[in-house]
């Protein structure tokens, strides 16, 4: 093998291993995300999707924790792409298959992990978090309407 070969070989190895793992780290920086989203301290700043929302819901203790299981449930059921990593090489037929079953599993996850969380609200919280929604999309439909006009 000559230099350059050797040369980009490691370059590229090194971009493998690398990627591998930032989307290890983005992983538990989201797992983290969820755990968090019922603290009003750590959510105070950070954007997220519906379950933004919920810390204004006023949740009860246990509502909090049975959400708070559901998300570790789905949690524990995603698949790392670091097992296509070994001490002695890289699979790259596993690192598909997991990434490709990620990709695909990844609505279908976040619709069940919603649709469990929603039925611990109340009704009266239902109600509140459709108000939620509605506002959010008005919001941004206002901001759109801002940048239109300039």
């Amino acid at each position: 093998m000559t230099m350059k070969n050797k040369l980009v070989s490691g370059l590229l190895l090194s971009a493998i291993l690398a990627s591998g793992l930032y989307a290890n780290c983005d992983m538990e920086q989201r797992g983290n995300f969820q755990k968090s989203m019922m603290n009003n301290d750590k959510m105070h700043n950070q954007r997220g999707g519906i379950f933004h929302m919920f810390k204004e819901l006023n949740l009860t203790d246990e509502q909090k924790t049975k959400i708070e299981q559901i998300m570790d449930e789905n949690r524990k059921n995603i698949k790392s792409e670091n097992e296509a990593f070994t001490k002695d090489g890289f699979d790259k037929a596993k690192y598909i298959q997991i990434m490709t079953e990620k990709r695909d599993n990844m609505l279908k996850s976040h619709a069940d992990v919603m649709e469990k969380a929603y039925a611990v609200l109340t009704d009266k919280q239902k109600e509140q978090l459709k108000v939620l929604i509605d506002l959010r999309k008005e919001k941004m439909n206002q901001k759109i309407e801002e940048k239109i006009k300039g």
